[in-house]
């Protein structure tokens, strides 16, 4: 994949851990929804870091500890124009996780009151229904959970009916990490604000396949891990929108956020650095901002779509071959410029753990269980399935082995 014409190969190049065999088998990695490998590129800005001037960020006046701090702000910069917003509206995190808690207790908790509703959808990722279901259960709102489409997408007319004067907040996966699907979160976003609410929108998925603009889409907040974007674990960002900055309220304390203290009465900086107690994930922005120059660098977008969307078409054709088999994603096949970069599905043979397991033994990885989306599985009347998904260094040959080794397994009960 390069920003001129499709080199696999070369794009492959800079991921070091593609090397890796497995019981002797080389690596095929197929589980990039949940974490995305790391181009060496990232591997060096961290190490640079660690090796030649870790310090803190905004204490030191010497000479690398003003590096440190440069860095660090010259990261969230990088990472700003990446979704076209400013560097003063982003916040950085421990990942999406903890950015969607942070609105639930610095924003939602002081903003919504008893009798307010709150949207989300059926398909959403654990982390973006837990904290909602929490702060329902201690304010007294009212949590409603809209039907998707075979497609994974939000049942648009299940959702207008469902939008009231009293909705507050719309919190919504861009893209499903179980059915695949994206939302039309612009639309979703200007039929909120008509009545007035919120929109949160979770682009874990949708970040590292697609060219994520915030300005157009219109969210008042946006969230999103670093490790699903070629980046390192333990960061991630929050966007928030200025007018609803102005109605945050810092819920962590200490060193870095504090403008000055006295026994009394203490005054906090302002966002983002006001949300950013003690000491941040340095190396973990800065490794960031490297995956985000890479991105830039390496991938166009709209090939990377039609690439990873034909690996997804070549893995269903196999499977729908192999009796019993039930898909679990939408098949982009039958749906015109449709993208998707993830293959779900269950046997009525083989528990999903057992296939993962069987499929290990090959040096391949796919992720097995119910993918953080619980409710999901239930309402499919299923308790676990077998995920694989696809980036920009997966092959058509690593595809073809898979269906090799799934044919041989499943076909033998």
């Amino acid at each position: 994949m390069s920003k001129n014409n499709i080199n696999i190969q070369k794009f492959r190049s800079f991921f070091p851990i593609l090397k890796t065999k497995i019981n002797n088998y080389p690596l095929v990695y197929f589980d990039n929804a949940a974490t995305a490998q790391v181009p060496y590129q990232v591997i060096e800005a961290m190490n640079d870091y660690y090796a030649h001037y870790k310090s803190n960020v905004g204490r030191g006046i010497y000479t690398f500890a003003e590096r440190t701090t440069a860095e660090y702000e010259r990261a969230r910069l990088e990472i700003a124009k990446f979704i076209g917003v400013d560097p003063q509206n982003i916040v950085f995190t421990s990942g999406a996780t903890d950015s969607i808690n942070l609105v639930a207790k610095s924003w939602a908790a002081y903003n919504l009151q008893r009798s307010d509703e709150i949207i989300i959808s059926a398909v959403e990722h654990h982390s973006n229904f837990l904290p909602w279901q929490e702060l329902a259960s201690k304010l007294n709102l009212t949590l409603k959970i809209i039907p998707v489409t075979k497609q994974g997408n939000v049942d648009l007319d299940q959702f207008k009916a469902q939008l009231t004067s009293k909705t507050k907040l719309v919190a919504i996966v861009h893209s499903s990490n179980v059915v695949g699907g994206t939302n039309d979160v612009r639309l979703i976003t200007q039929l909120a604000h008509q009545v007035g609410a919120a929109v949160l929108v979770d682009a874990c998925q949708s970040i590292a396949h697609q060219k994520i603009d915030v300005e157009i889409i219109g969210s008042d907040f946006l969230v999103f891990s670093g490790h699903k974007l070629f980046g390192p674990t333990g960061i991630g960002v929050l966007y928030a929108k200025s007018e609803r900055i102005n109605q945050m309220r810092p819920t962590e304390f200490g060193g870095g956020m504090v403008f000055s203290v006295n026994f009394k009465n203490s005054e906090y900086r302002s966002f983002p650095k006001g949300f950013e107690a003690g000491t941040p994930n340095i190396a973990g922005a800065i490794g960031l901002a490297a995956a985000v120059k890479f991105i830039e660098r390496e991938i166009d977008f709209k090939m990377l779509a039609e690439y990873e969307t034909m690996l997804v078409n070549r893995m269903i054709q196999g499977l729908l071959k192999i009796p019993g088999i039930q898909l679990i994603s939408f098949n982009p096949i039958h749906e015109q410029s449709a993208h998707a970069h993830l293959v779900t599905f269950v046997s009525n043979a083989y528990h999903a753990h057992d296939i993962a397991a069987y499929l290990d033994q090959y040096g391949i990885a796919v992720r097995a269980g119910h993918h953080c989306v619980q409710l999901y599985h239930q309402q499919c009347n299923i308790n676990a399935s077998v995920r694989c998904s696809f980036s920009g260094y997966n092959t058509i040959e690593e595809v073809d082995f898979v269906l090799e080794k799934l044919q041989t397994f499943l076909q033998t009960k």
